[in-house]
């Protein structure tokens, strides 16, 4: 009986919990392998929540961004109207009061918080070194670089953009909020490099760290002027001189073979005046004269053969005089044009020289003025065309998307502080005229590489695995005022108090707008991630439980049948004991 109630009891356990392994006794492998997936399944519900909890903090940050650029789309529409010329001062003051309080308004959705952690006002950026703004212009022409002319600017198919000397250029570009604008007078040595560096003027000239440097930058360029006027002179001289002497020995040449021709005819005249007179004397003796009187006349020794003979002569004389002085002309002439072809030469290679040596010492002292002002200089044009546009945070190179050359525009430093929230090129005619097709190639800068301040390792980690280091990190950018461009540490705004200011400002607001889609875009992906992993986490998760159920789970029915077995056998021993218990006392009541 005690053995049938303890199988009975163990069968009980079995159908009660529905499980037939218990406890270790019952089966140690099995019992240590179910115990292991049941840990598994706890800890894969678990990263599926932390799942689901990063999926939500990426929902409260993408909010935020969303709101973002909802605002970032309705102030280009408030910058575009204030462009424009029907509105008065007064209509861009009001204006202004609107976008003022959308920049407000922005730096509030930064400040959003999930669980007491502020997610996108940049305290949760990955670790990465302060980098440069880089505005890259993939529609000028492959070999475009800082000493190139805008006279001579050509578009990605090499077709000349036809900027002339007459034409304005206009530069304008925001740092910290505030607008500065240049409008430049383009002349045949007008370079890239030039153009930015007198557009850089109001940002740096009042500086008292840069007085020197653009004295200097000043001298070198009025110096690079002069060396270029005076060899550009002397090269038209040269060729003046070349000219005179190659006509002056044209002349010397010729002159002599002109006589002699001259002489010979001169002979000829002489003749026929002989003859006319002789005839002259012989008809008024013989006025009665026949014709055939006159022609024996004219071919008798004391008549005419004597001044024919003489005239034939002369004729020959002139003839052979005629054809000197062509072969002798054709071939001055000649030497007199190859003479003025090289001199043109020679002056042609000269003004390309010294044009050549004009750009490059502008652009050197342009260089040399960047290195100087340093942190003061807005801006640095690349001086070659390239595929790299910069660097990123975390350090890497940065190339073109297609890594075909470019030519890129940098911030003069790292940091949001020095950031170019946007530059803008316009040029127009002599009759004032936009010129939509230069502009729609020479202002196609767009930003390239961000500027960002320098970080440490605050990206978000999400743990969602079941072991260590499986998880997911996301940096969340600043997306605060400041750094999309439209606010200065100071608190200065982007302003669109005049038509300029304005037509800048839609270029700045594109760049934040870019910079809020791409954080955006960041967000969205690592929830797309998030909701996946969350599947194969739950999917994961059903499988092992169903692993582990094959292993320590109950079949119900055999357990059932051991069960009653048990119960059967149970109620039978406990019948024969009570049969001994009978007999025992049947015997003992002999006893008394």
């Amino acid at each position: 009986m005690n053995a049938n109630s303890a199988a009975l009891a163990k069968s009980l356990k079995k159908v009660s919990s529905g499980m037939k392994i218990n406890s270790a006794a019952d089966d140690a492998s099995g019992y240590a392998i179910s115990e292991r997936m049941r840990v598994m399944v706890r800890s894969l519900d678990q990263a599926d929540q932390n799942a689901q909890n990063g999926q939500s903090m990426m929902k409260v940050a993408e909010g935020a961004v969303s709101s973002t650029v909802d605002i970032l789309k309705t102030m280009k529409e408030k910058a575009i109207n204030a462009a424009n010329d029907s509105n008065t001062d007064s209509d861009r003051a009001a204006i202004q009061k609107e976008l003022d309080q959308s920049i407000d308004q922005i730096d509030d959705n930064a400040l959003i918080t999930y669980n007491g952690k502020t997610l996108v006002d940049g305290s949760k950026m990955a670790k990465g070194s302060a980098t440069k703004t880089s505005m890259t212009n993939q529609s000028l022409h492959e070999d475009t670089n800082g000493a190139t002319k805008l006279i001579d600017l050509q578009n990605r198919n090499g077709e000349r953009l036809n900027i002339q000397t007459t034409d304005t250029l206009t530069i304008s570009y925001v740092i910290q909020g505030r607008n500065y604008s240049v409008d430049i007078d383009i002349d045949k040595n007008t370079t890239l490099d030039s153009a930015l560096i007198e557009a850089s003027e109001p940002y740096t000239r009042n500086s008292p760290a840069a007085a020197s440097a653009y004295s200097v930058y000043d001298s070198s360029k009025a110096q690079a002027n002069s060396i270029y006027s005076s060899s550009y002179s002397q090269a038209g001289s040269t060729y003046a001189s070349s000219v005179a002497n190659a006509s002056s020995t044209y002349n010397g040449v010729v002159q002599n073979t002109v006589s002699t021709m001259n002489s010979a005819y001169a002979a000829m005249s002489t003749n026929n005046s002989l003859y006319d007179s002789a005839y002259s004397v012989w008809h008024s003796q013989n006025p009665n004269a026949s014709i055939t009187d006159i022609l024996n006349w004219a071919a008798s020794p004391t008549g005419g053969s004597t001044y024919n003979a003489n005239y034939n002569s002369a004729s020959a004389v002139y003839a052979s005089a005629v054809s000197a002085y062509s072969s002798t002309e054709a071939s001055a002439s000649a030497v007199m044009s190859s003479s003025i072809s090289s001199a043109a030469t020679v002056r042609n290679s000269a003004y390309s020289s010294a044009s050549t040596v004009l750009s490059v010492a502008l652009s050197t002292a342009a260089s040399t003025l960047g290195e100087a002002v340093g942190e003061l200089i807005p801006y640095k044009l690349s001086v070659d065309a390239s595929d790299v546009v910069g660097k990123a945070a975390s350090g890497d190179t940065v190339y073109t998307a297609n890594r075909e050359k470019a030519i890129t525009i940098t911030s003069g430093s790292a940091g949001t502080r020095f950031q170019i929230s946007g530059i803008t090129f316009s040029v127009k005619d002599s009759k004032g005229q936009v010129k939509k097709s230069v502009n729609a190639v020479l202002d196609d800068f767009n930003e390239s590489v961000r500027a960002v301040n320098k970080s440490n390792d605050n990206a978000i980690t999400l743990q969602v695995g079941t072991k260590a280091n499986q998880s997911i990190r996301i940096g969340l950018t600043d997306m605060r005022t400041e750094a999309l461009g439209l606010k200065a540490s100071t608190g200065e705004t982007i302003s669109v108090a005049t038509q300029k200011n304005a037509n800048a400002a839609i270029n700045v607001l594109d760049n934040a707008l870019q910079k809020a889609l791409d954080q955006q875009t960041d967000i969205g992906a690592v929830q797309a991630r998030l909701e996946m992993t969350s599947a194969n986490l739950v999917l994961s998760s059903q499988n092992v439980q169903a692993s582990e159920s094959t292993i320590r789970d109950a079949d119900m029915a055999k357990e059932m049948t051991e069960y009653t077995k048990n119960n059967v056998l149970l109620q039978a021993a406990q019948s024969m004991l009570a049969q001994a218990n009978q007999s025992s006392s049947s015997v003992l009541s002999l006893l008394q």
